[in-house]
């Protein structure tokens, strides 16, 4: 070494003084130098490599190694190496060592490259962590992206105040965005994915980032539709406000739980039903507990109800925003499902009634019903079928359907026992009514009619002891006005041997005269011989008491409580029989009332009513004990003033009726003013007959109203002069009569759904060029009040008939016209029998006349118009109320009418834009028809508007200027053949 440069010396003891392996290669041979901690990589070849050039010592290595020896001796650069050193290249066999080797070039004294310094550093530590990191992250990696368990790593967002806004995807597994459908979920923000998603999700992630509480919880996400069980918990350093997420989708377990828990529900409301109907008494009872227990199992909106096919019972019940509507009118829908369900013997299950090709043509426009389920069942002696139904489509499961037809089951078996308990009540009911009635008293007479045993029942009805009643004895009780014909007939019915009835007055114990109605009949042995009668008597006092109030209601009207026209004119002709006898004097007032309309146009109707009946009041309290007020309709109200002195009394008593209903009224904290218009006649000097006083009156209130109102006149023949208005317009309605002066335009009337022709309504026209200024609501008063009206409707009806025929006779389809009926032609006494007549004599199809009434002309005396009506429906001739809404009358009476349509009044339908109360009144017109069964009609309709109005709250049919102005007969014939044309 001593022959060595100093820069190789300093080398090799650099290297010789190392721990770490070292080795010298030096000179052009690269001779070889290396420390002690060299040595392992050597192995066999120590020490023979010492000293030795690297070619020789390397061997079979140099072709490997010599490179890169070249090129830091070339390059000058050190150059670093990573190897694998396996085999004998170590003495320890550090087989799998990983190293890194560091070729680095040493400098002579000149500064030229002498050698190459090699240093080895074990990086098999560093080397065996990272690959088990590398590992590692590949385990995770595919467990992260196999799992079956969404995963996913995110950044969450806040704003000013540390709330959690949104958050960033780090990463997401497919299985994430396999549950959520959120493909692509990485590097996005949540807001961009789903704007609408629930704020709660962030507000508990960002708990989490900021307090590093893990939180698992299980929530749904509307906007993915599914159910998540999630665990949340902070990942990394909490400045970095990252949020592990690890979802499971529990969708199909929370579903699965749901349908555990609803059929557990169902369970329970099956059982409750159950219970209920096992405790319910009575058929009304029961149809609640079928309804609800339907609402309970399967969320229904109705039921009905069908036993022994509709014969021996039916209900329907549904829901409505009113409460629970039950109804016993049959439905042909529901009669038919019924009977296929039973014919089937199993649940019929319909999803789509209107789409349903079985019920094509059978299923109603306006049917309401969606979905239904009929469940046949059958009882001990009946067999029939519960429906269960929804407003909104529906497929109920076949748990629901199974559990109502448990219930069904169930039901009807309740229903068949409450109808023979029914039964049973009703039958004892009759028999305990009949005994309690016979109580009263019974009795036994011998074959000639002759009591010949005691009766305690006649004993305490009548006071008689067995002595009085004796024989013909208990004739002494009858009412003297009575005896002479009970007596009569009772020796008759002997005499015949036929049972006898009859109705008389007895006095009783107490003193008291009861009407009673006895019966009688004879009992005979086995030839016919009769061996005696038996007989009883039934106390029908208080029936005949109904019979008189019956009676006097038909006599007043309902809502003044003040006699009706009817009674007036009766009371007014003895009035008059009696003065004509006694050479008395007397007068009639007859008030219209002044500003009346304006007052129910502004307050309602009901007001109206209200202000009637306060002016009733106050005409009643304007009078004598012996004068009679009475309301005609509408605002009209007449006085009968009998016995009067002198004429000025009769204006005394107007004096003060004007003061009286001048002065305000207040009604509903309003206060109303109003005004009386009268007018006075009297007889016998303005005549002897009602009309003739009526009218007379009648002209005198004119005269009042021309004179400003407020004010009473009293009649003169002057009034009757020709350049009187109303004189005239009597003339021309007179002339017309006679001279074919009057024509009918038609309107149509046409389907809201189809636009097609339902039929036309007739009205009348004045014919003469000058007249058709004068409308109907000017000719009709003044026929009304000449006695015109009824020769005026007799030759609308005819016209109509005969126009009916023409219109076939020109190749059009039957169109059925609709005439009107003022209210003073339809108490005419031969009305309905005259209409039979003329529709008869025509030779048309009744059922293509119509009739149109208003409410006050069947509302003045009900029971009359109802007797009408029917006698009218059952020529076939279809009934209309016409001008629906604006009567003053109760609806009370309205279910018992037999009438087919119902028509809204224009003024209604006219301000439906501009008046809520309007629409209220017509959507509730609609749904009373709705449930009267009834067509409605909407008249004055103008606009597409109103149209649509009418036909998106079910309106049937309507009527207006939007369609057609009236037309005359030949015009309204080339409309409908052009119609026609387009449909």
């Amino acid at each position: 070494m001593s022959g060595w440069p100093a820069s190789l010396k300093t080398s090799a003891g650099l290297v010789l003084g190392s721990c770490f392996p070292m080795t010298l290669l030096w000179g052009p041979e690269l001779v070889r130098v290396y420390n002690d901690a060299y040595r392992p990589f050597l192995g066999a070849e120590h020490p023979a490599a010492l000293g030795r050039p690297a070619r020789s010592a390397l061997r079979e290595r140099w072709e490997a190694s010599q490179p890169v020896f070249r090129q830091v001796m070339d390059d000058g650069e050190t150059v670093f190496l990573s190897e694998r050193i396996s085999g004998g290249q170590a003495a320890d066999d550090a087989a799998g060592a990983f190293v890194t080797i560091c070729y680095s070039p040493v400098f002579d004294e000149s500064g030229a490259i002498g050698g190459v310094l090699v240093t080895i550093v074990d990086d098999t530590p560093q080397v065996s962590a990272r690959r088990a990191l590398e590992a590692s992250e590949s385990r995770y990696r595919m467990l992260f992206e196999s799992m079956d368990e969404g995963f996913c790593l995110v950044e969450m967002i806040f704003d000013g105040a540390d709330r959690a806004v949104d958050f960033r995807f780090l990463e997401a597994n497919p299985a994430f965005e396999t549950r959520t459908g959120l493909w692509g979920a990485r590097g996005c923000r949540m807001r961009e994915l789903l704007p609408q998603f629930e704020a709660e999700w962030f507000a508990i992630f960002g708990d989490v980032a900021l307090t590093g509480r893990s939180a698992r919880f299980r929530l749904p996400s509307e906007k993915l539709g599914r159910w998540f069980d999630v665990y949340a918990f902070r990942y990394a350093a909490s400045e970095l406000r990252q949020v592990a997420l690890l979802l499971s989708d529990i969708t199909l377990q929370v579903e699965a739980e749901e349908a555990l828990a609803a059929g557990h529900r169902r369970l329970q409301h099956l059982s409750a039903g159950l219970e209920r109907l096992s405790q319910s008494e009575g058929c009304r009872a029961l149809q609640d507990e079928v309804l609800r227990a339907a609402r309970q199992l399967a969320q229904a909106d109705g039921v009905s109800v069908v036993l022994d096919f509709g014969q021996t019972f039916y209900c329907d019940g549904r829901l409505t925003a009113g409460g629970v509507m039950w109804s016993d009118r049959p439905d042909p829908l529901i009669l038919d499902l019924a009977e296929r369900a039973l014919s089937d013997g199993r649940a019929l299950l319909i999803t789509d009634i209107a789409g349903d090709p079985s019920l094509r043509g059978r299923v109603a426009a306006d049917e309401a019903r969606r979905s239904i389920v009929m469940i046949p069942v059958g009882g001990t002696k009946l067999a029939g079928a519960i429906a269960t139904y929804w407003f909104a489509p529906r497929d109920p499961g076949r748990e629901e359907i199974d559990a109502l037809e448990v219930f069904a089951r169930a039901a009807v078996t309740a229903l068949d026992r409450e109808l023979a308990a029914d039964r049973l009540r009703e039958s004892e009911e009759r028999f305990r009514v009949l005994v309690e009635e016979t109580a009263q008293a019974v009795w036994e007479t011998d074959p000639g009619g002759r009591i010949v045993a005691d009766s305690p029942s006649w004993r305490a009805y009548t006071g008689q002891s067995f002595e009085e009643m004796a024989g013909f004895g208990a004739l002494d009780v009858v009412h003297s006005d009575d005896r002479a014909f009970v007596d009569e007939q009772w020796r008759q019915a002997v005499a015949s041997g036929r049972p006898w009835s009859g109705e008389h007055r007895i006095w009783r114990a107490t003193g008291e005269c009861r009407w009673t109605n006895v019966r009688a009949a004879p009992i005979r042995d086995a030839e016919g011989r009769i061996l005696k009668w038996v007989g009883m008597n039934i106390d029908i006092t208080d029936h005949k008491r109904a019979e008189q109030r019956v009676r006097e209601a038909a006599l007043h009207d309902p809502l003044t409580g003040l006699p009706n026209r009817r009674l007036m004119f009766e009371y007014a002709s003895h009035l008059l029989a009696a003065a004509g006898r006694k050479h008395s004097q007397g007068a009639l007032l007859f008030i219209d009332l002044d500003r009346f309309k304006p007052v129910n146009d502004l307050y309602g109707h009901e007001a109206g009513d209200l202000l009637l009946q306060e002016v009733g009041k106050r005409l009643v309290g304007c009078v004598r004990r012996e004068d009679l007020v009475g309301r005609l309709g509408g605002d009209e109200f007449v006085i009968l003033l009998p016995y009067l002195e002198q004429m000025h009394d009769a204006m005394s008593i107007a004096e003060n009726v004007v003061q009286s209903v001048s002065a305000p009224f207040r009604i509903r904290s309003n206060d109303v003013k109003i005004s009386p218009s009268i007018g006075i006649s009297f007889f016998p000097q303005h005549g002897m007959e009602v009309d003739a006083l009526v009218r007379t009156a009648d002209l005198a209130m004119y005269h009042a109203k021309e004179r400003g109102r407020g004010t009473y006149s009293v009649y003169a023949p002057e009034l009757e002069r020709r350049d009187d208005p109303m004189w005239s317009v009597e003339e021309k309605l007179k002339r017309a009569l006679v001279s074919d002066g009057l024509v009918l335009h038609y309107q149509p009337v046409v389907d809201m759904q189809s636009g097609r022709l339902k039929g036309a309504e007739a009205l009348l026209r004045l014919a003469a060029e000058e007249d058709r200024r004068i409308g109907p609501d000017l000719f009709i008063p003044v026929a009304e009040a000449a006695g015109l009206i009824g020769a005026v409707g007799e030759w609308v009806a005819t016209e109509a008939c005969r126009q009916h025929r023409a219109w076939l006779a020109e190749g059009l389809p039957p169109v059925p016209i609709a005439i009107n009926v003022s209210p003073q032609q339809f108490r005419l006494r031969r009305f309905a029998q005259r209409l039979s007549e003329i529709v008869e004599a025509s030779g048309i199809d009744p059922s293509c006349l119509q009739l149109e009434v208003t409410e006050s002309s069947v509302m003045e005396n009900v029971p009359e118009a109802i007797d009408i009506l029917n006698a009218v429906r059952e020529m076939g001739i279809k009934v209309a109320l016409d001008d629906f809404g604006t009567g003053y009358s109760s609806l009370s009476y309205l279910g018992a009418l037999p009438l087919d349509k119902l028509k809204i009044d224009q003024s209604f339908v006219r301000r439906l834009g501009e008046d809520q109360t309007s629409r209220a009144i017509i959507e509730a017109i609609i749904a009373l028809g709705r449930t009267l069964r009834l067509e409605v009609v909407g008249e004055g309709i103008e606009t597409d508007e109103i149209l649509s109005y009418l036909q998106a709250h079910g309106c049937d049919q309507g009527q207006g200027y939007f369609f057609a102005r009236p037309m005359a007969n030949h015009e309204f014939a080339r409309w409908y053949a052009q119609r026609l044309q387009v449909h």
